[in-house]
């Protein structure tokens, strides 16, 4: 994914680096470590850490227990019951979250769809369901940017497709990052051209978005990559500067192996 604290997001940590103006603070966001986040998600954070430290008492309460949590009217509790929810089965995991990605509190939401990445293998086609529609309909960006990087965790034929879709249509760079960023993960060659495409059209006010997307071609393998990559290298933001020569790094280790 993908919580900010306590639970870790479907595709792993990737440290962005930090921009001045447009984020501040650290913490973790869709699952990437960013050693400066959004200053909205960062105040988020701050919130979250309080409830999901009152959380951590109690593993091992049964699927009952946990449901009864998440329809408490107290969003420690609520919090405690989606925290817990990883003790259970992989089914009944799955079934608690489901019931806590509509919890009217939109950190607890967050956290919920965060799990989803490893919870929704369970059954991933029901899950990409589910995020579909949060995708399409939550209030909350930072929900929808967590529910698209479960998406991505999911590694279904038919993502790709479905991300694409996204990204174009979506003004939101929240949910922009999040897709950009998974997409070397999720592995579909097609990614090629839509991330280049964001990086040759992304401006100096989208640092992430350069740097989630030249993460994602060192990931994807592509040695057409390479030329692009090496347009970065040098960039006056040292986080895309080191991004850059990172993913080249990476696709030379990926093609020596081959």
């Amino acid at each position: 994914m993908c919580a900010f604290v306590g639970t870790g997001g479907p595709a792993g940590t990737r440290a962005l680096g930090s921009h001045g103006q447009s984020v501040s603070g650290a913490a973790v966001f869709c699952g990437r470590t960013c050693a400066a986040a959004p200053k909205v998600v960062s105040r988020r954070a701050r919130g979250m850490t309080q409830r999901l430290r009152a959380a951590q008492d109690g593993a091992g309460l049964s699927a009952a227990e946990i449901n009864e949590l998440l329809k408490s009217g107290d969003g420690a509790d609520r919090a405690r019951g989606i925290n817990q929810a990883r003790f259970l089965s992989p089914n009944e995991c799955l079934e608690a979250l489901l019931v806590a990605v509509k919890d009217k509190n939109a950190q607890l939401r967050y956290a919920a769809v965060s799990q989803l990445a490893v919870a929704g293998k369970a059954d991933p086609q029901r899950t990409l369901e589910i995020v579909k529609e949060i995708v399409a309909n939550d209030s909350e960006p930072t929900v929808q940017a967590a529910a698209a990087d479960v998406i991505t965790g999911l590694g279904l034929p038919e993502s790709f497709d479905l991300l694409q879709q996204l990204y174009t249509t979506s003004n939101d760079w929240m949910l922009r990052f999040s897709i950009l960023s998974g997409l070397g993960e999720l592995g579909d060659p097609r990614a090629y051209d839509l991330l280049v495409e964001a990086l040759q059209t992304a401006g100096d006010d989208s640092p992430l978005i350069k740097i989630g997307a030249l993460g994602s071609l060192g990931e994807l393998g592509d040695p057409r990559a390479i030329e692009t990559l090496k347009k970065f290298v040098d960039d006056a933001d040292t986080a895309i500067a080191e991004r850059a020569k990172a993913a080249i790094e990476m696709l030379a280790s990926s093609n020596n192996a081959e």
